[in-house]
This record gives C-alpha cells, sequence and structure tokens, in this order.
C-alpha cells in the first residue's frame, strides 16, 4: 500500500500529515472521554496478544471518513460514551491534524465489568 498523507494548502506552502498521525490522533481522543476504553484483543493472533484495535481513517470527498470500536466502562450511558468520542475525535483531527472529519463512526464492541475498569484505569498488568 502507497503511504497516504493528507494534504492542506497555506499561503506559505503545502502542509503534509501522514496517515499514522491522523490514526494516533483518533486513538489519543479517546483518553479524553470519561468511560471510553480502546479494545483490547479481538480475533485471531491480535487477541492472543492483547493489541488494540485501530481507527479506520479512510479518504472521502472533502475530508476524511473514521470508524472507531471502543469499549465502555460498565455503569455509563452508552449512547452519551459514543457521541463524547465523535466530538473528541472530530475537534482533535480538525485542531491538531488539520483534517476535514466528513463522519465519526462508533461501534460500542465490548462493555467492561467494574473490575476490569478498575485495572486499566490504575494501568494494571494488562492495561
Amino acid at each position: 500500500m502507497a503511504e497516504q498523507f493528507w494534504e492542506t494548502g497555506t499561503p506559505l506552502g503545502v502542509i503534509r500529515v501522514h496517515h499514522d498521525v491522523i490514526v494516533e490522533i483518533a486513538e489519543r481522543a479517546l483518553e479524553k472521554v470519561e468511560g471510553a476504553h480502546p479494545l483490547k484483543g479481538g480475533p485471531g493472533i491480535r487477541g492472543f496478544f492483547g493489541s488494540e484495535e485501530p481507527p479506520r481513517v479512510v479518504p472521502a470527498e472533502g475530508g476524511v471518513d473514521v470508524e472507531i470500536g471502543i469499549a465502555v466502562a460498565y455503569g455509563y450511558p452508552v449512547h452519551e460514551v459514543a457521541q463524547g468520542v465523535q466530538q473528541a475525535v472530530r475537534e482533535d483531527l480538525s485542531k491538531l491534524g488539520g483534517v476535514n472529519v466528513r463522519r465519526v463512526d462508533v461501534f460500542v464492541r465490548k462493555v467492561l465489568p467494574p473490575t476490569e475498569t478498575l485495572v486499566l484505569e490504575e494501568g494494571g498488568e494488562n492495561a
């Protein structure tokens, strides 16, 4: 796959932002939303090693579309957490990456039990 960049023209020249930077900004936006956590594990070998499922950033006409899977801590309103993630991702990509975000699709794939949430927040062995 060819390297992907998003370009923005300015009066001083062109700014190119690498695809991986955009993905990283979207991942970090989760940290701002109380009750939202990145997904750990998944099917196949990725699940065995406990890696995170990164956001999917897709070029679209006039900007990007983002798909992000999350886990929500038990006790938090799922729809409010998902909306918070949408807003945080949109704001951060716009402000920090200079990218126009057309849409942010959030997929809640897991509800974390209270004990698992405490381990993640305290930086336990699997955090």
